[in-house]
């Protein structure tokens, strides 16, 4: 019972490690259409890519 739970905790945050992931390439993506000014799209690009990349590792931290 005890591994079950535990595949189904791992299996849930690599599910919503991707979909973060995803969603933060998404962002960052059509921050580069949404904005006018270059340097507007490129703080929306990578700013959207390091929280992104922030939201993940803690996540993944949690879950160790």
């Amino acid at each position: 019972m005890n591994s079950a739970k535990s595949f189904l905790v791992k299996l849930t945050s690599h599910v919503l490690e991707g979909t973060i992931t995803f969603l933060s390439v998404l962002l960052a993506m059509g921050s580069l259409y949404w904005f006018e000014n270059g340097w507007a799209k490129f703080a929306g690009t990578v700013g959207f890519l390091i929280a992104g990349y922030v939201i993940t590792y803690w996540i993944a931290k949690m879950r160790d």
